[in-house]
């Protein structure tokens, strides 16, 4: 595909599908802590990435995070969309100034992302002709398949950079996330300077 086929596309995108490790966390777990009985499990994450969540909420694109973990697994990702939708601009209402909240889908992996995906366009009201996904590995190649604009870190498995429209210059959970939302941003000629902050 194409530059212009790319930029024409990220200029359709009204929703934005991530996948967690490997795209918006590392692909690294640290596991053995225990607090109150149960089991943590630490991941890392970049601040960048979390901005590139806040540019594209900025401009109006609806964005949700879909992973096959569950219960105590996804307390990291559960916590950093709780912190998403806390943000001032999340208390707004849309449209008046306010972003759209990050919707969450645990418990979702192999083909059950790309359900996920239809629920949430379904919720917002677009197609998979105008959403994007970003994954990692072959439990995401479903969604990738079927999205029009589709994207991969640095780090993911050859097979998945080969299949894909944009491969971001960063690692997921180091900034994947914010060179994609960048690109969306170039695309439809957004400087993120100019938007407000989170």
């Amino acid at each position: 595909m194409s530059s212009e086929d790319k930029v024409a596309l990220a200029k359709k995108i009204k929703a934005v599908v991530f996948d967690s490790d490997g795209c918006f966390f590392t692909n690294h777990v640290f596991e053995g802590a225990e607090v109150g009985g149960d089991q943590l499990k630490l991941k890392v994450r970049s601040y960048y990435d979390g901005q590139g969540v806040s540019l594209l909420r900025a401009i109006g694109i609806r964005v949700a995070f879909v992973t096959n973990e569950k219960d105590a697994n996804s307390r990291a990702l559960t916590g950093v969309v709780e912190k998403f939708n806390k943000l001032p601009s999340s208390a707004k209402i849309p449209g008046d100034g306010g972003w759209e909240h990050v919707r969450l889908f645990t418990g979702m992996g192999g083909a059950r992302k790309l359900e996920a995906a239809e629920i949430f366009l379904k919720e917002v009201g677009a197609t998979f002709e105008e959403c994007a996904a970003m994954g990692d590995d072959l439990v995401d190649v479903p969604l990738l398949r079927k999205v029009a604009l589709s994207a991969a870190p640095a780090q993911a498995e050859q097979v998945i950079r080969d299949m894909v429209h944009f491969v971001t210059e960063r690692n997921g959970g180091e900034g994947a996330v914010r060179d994609f939302a960048n690109f969306i941003l170039e695309a439809r000629g957004i400087d993120p300077r100019t938007l407000p902050p989170n």
